[in-house]
Parts: C-alpha cells; structure tokens; sequence
C-alpha cells in the first residue's frame, strides 16, 4: 500500500489524467455500443409501420387487381407489390396505347384502394411501352404521397440541341 501511496504522491497529475482518460473510454465505449448495437433488432421502418392491421392489403386483393387490369387488352403485364407503407406498380403496354391513356388506366387503379388506405399508403407507378417501328414507346414513373390527391409524372422528355436553343 505504501508503495502505491509513494507512487500517487509521486506521479500526482499523471495518475489524476488517466483516470479522466479511463472515464472518457467507458463513456464513449456505452455511447457507441447504444447507437450501433441496442435496438439493432427492432424493426427496420422503426415506428412508420404502427396502425399497418388496420389498413391490411392481403394477396387475394392483389391478385384481383392484378387480374382486373390485364382483362383489359391495352395492358400486356401487371405486377403489384407492397413494401411497408408504399405499394409499387408495375405496368407494361401494348403497342399503340398513348402515354396519356396508359396514365389514366393507372389512375383507375387508385379506385380498387378505399381512401383510408390511400391516406396511409403511397403508391409509386411504373408505365413502359417498348419502342417499335411505328411508336418510339415510353418508360415513365409516377407517384402518390399519401398526403396527396392525384398522381405527380416525372418528365423524363429526352432534351434535344432545338429545346436548349429555344431557352438561350
């Protein structure tokens, strides 16, 4: 005991340093072992999910609605998936069908969902049509937040030299 005591009185402001040095390690050791490793096995969408039973989509709905829209002849390939809190559309066209008319078989589709389930889901729509000699087809996404009323198009219009002259 003696000798520890001669080495404090000693080696003082060394001994005092590393005990701040020590206490700093374990607090940043349970600072990061909380945010990288506790709660690492919840859920991945945290809390976004609560109230999901209620507005359950099942797979016969999917299926249905599926199967409603390739009764229609202008539709060659429909495919519904859900994740979470957003409902992705995926929809191939025959040749011949316009932008315009595939946007509003989309639109359709928004009717086959209740408004509660609107209100808590998003959708996020894919529409192509490949290209063939007589139309150029055409690849274009849109979406519906769940706060929002109608679908919003992105406008992938391929920009020519004539477009960027007429801004100059």
């Amino acid at each position: 005991m003696k000798k520890i005591a001669k080495f404090y009185k000693e080696h003082r402001i060394f001994m005092i340093l590393m005990a701040i040095v020590i206490v700093c390690i374990v607090l940043i050791a349970t600072v990061l072992i909380q945010c990288f490793y506790v709660g690492n096995g919840s859920n991945k969408y945290g809390n976004r999910l609560e109230n999901i039973e209620n507005y359950k989509i099942d797979d016969i709905r999917v299926n249905e609605s599926e199967s409603k829209l390739l009764t229609n002849e202008k539709v060659n390939g429909a495919e519904i998936k859900i994740t979470g809190r957003i409902i992705y559309v995926d929809l191939s066209f025959a040749e011949g069908v316009g932008l315009v008319e595939a946007q509003s078989i989309a639109l359709k589709l928004l009717e086959d969902f209740s408004e509660e389930e609107s209100k808590y889901y998003d959708f996020n729509f894919t529409l192509k049509q490949k290209a063939t000699e007589q139309s150029d087809g055409f690849l274009i996404s849109g979406a519906k937040n769940k706060n929002g009323n109608g679908l919003v198009w992105n406008n992938n219009r391929e920009i020519t030299k004539e477009d960027t002259s007429e801004k100059e």
